[in-house]
């Protein structure tokens, strides 16, 4: 399969954003490479997360259209294939069944969608996820219910367990600005869930924001936790136990925590192999708890360096739902 020419150029600009601001200072955290992907193949991973195995599970965006399963012996083998044009598979998560959750994003409503791939292989498109314009990551409450990002929407869509996709939080303060040049905007990305707060990144906004989840499940008011410079080009985020949030920040080539009050520091930078990091998620496995891996996205970057690395943040993750 080619790409798609429009994709190449969208693709293109946004790394153009994202290579300007690319920062070169370390911050000397252990970072190791698990597994690294060959570019000359296509082979550029955009998402991430991991089971309670501790395997990987790695989205790679068309021509390639993958989802890799990479054991923690660094072995990998697909474990799902979307060949339906478009970016294909962006933001990945699973639950503690072992079933995935995919966002396929492509210009077509017919085959844009969130996919449930059960451990077989086997994928069902979710009710009503046509209807997203960009759906882009993903989280899953502890009832089932699974909320995606819509970065063209500055939305956030509910798709109730065994019901039909609905907006459930949309607002400027989840709006792309054009900054990135795409064409459309770039705004509500990563997600994450912790004690009834849904945490959202906004990438071209440059900001987190934090959302309530009222006891009837609706959405209370937004705050934002931090904005500016040092979260520009946020991307896919990773949460604590302790609430500290992990964001890759891809248009920076940092990796950075920012607490609940909003203080934020470099964790890593290029100068630690970072190369448009786009997604970030917390091992699951005996030893691997305190770990943060991180892949790098790297698509049309000079001298791309796909794959994906771990690094010891010094604090476990928030478990699975």
């Amino acid at each position: 399969m080619r790409v798609n020419t429009r994709v190449r150029v969208l693709m293109a600009a946004l790394v153009l954003a994202i290579v300007a601001g690319g920062g070169t200072a370390s911050a000397g955290i252990p970072i190791q490479t698990v597994v690294s992907f060959d570019p000359s193949a296509g082979q550029f991973p955009e998402s991430l997360t991991v089971d309670k195995t501790d395997d990987v599970f790695v989205s790679l965006i068309n021509p390639v259209g993958d989802i890799l399963e990479v054991r923690p012996n660094g072995e990998s083998s697909v474990f799902a294939h979307f060949d339906v044009g478009g970016f294909g598979p962006l933001g990945v998560k699973t639950d503690p069944s072992g079933t995935l959750y995919v966002d396929v994003s492509t210009f077509d409503p017919a085959t844009r969608r969130v996919y449930r791939v059960r451990p077989d292989g086997t994928s069902t498109r979710l009710p009503g996820t046509g209807a997203i314009a960009f759906p882009n990551d993903l989280v899953l409450d502890k009832r089932g219910n699974i909320y995606a990002t819509d970065s063209i929407a500055g939305a956030v869509w509910k798709i109730p367990r065994g019901g039909s996709a609905e907006i459930w939080f949309q607002s400027p303060l989840l709006e792309g600005t054009g900054a990135f040049g795409l064409g459309f905007p770039l705004g509500a990305n990563g997600i994450a869930i912790r004690h009834r707060q849904m945490i959202v990144a906004n990438t071209e906004g440059g900001r987190i924001v934090r959302i309530p989840i009222q006891h009837d499940g609706s959405a209370g008011t937004a705050a934002t936790i931090v904005d500016g410079p040092s979260v520009f080009g946020v991307d896919g985020i990773a949460l604590s136990v302790h609430g500290d949030i992990y964001a890759a920040v891809n248009s920076q080539n940092t990796l950075v925590r920012v607490t609940s009050a909003g203080s934020v520091e470099t964790l890593a930078t290029a100068a630690d192999g970072l190369d448009n990091p786009s997604s970030v998620a917390f091992g699951s496995g005996k030893g691997d708890r305190q770990n943060l891996f991180i892949d790098n996205f790297s698509v049309f970057s000079a001298t791309p360096h796909p794959g994906v690395l771990k690094a010891a943040v010094g604090e476990p993750g928030q478990p699975l739902p």
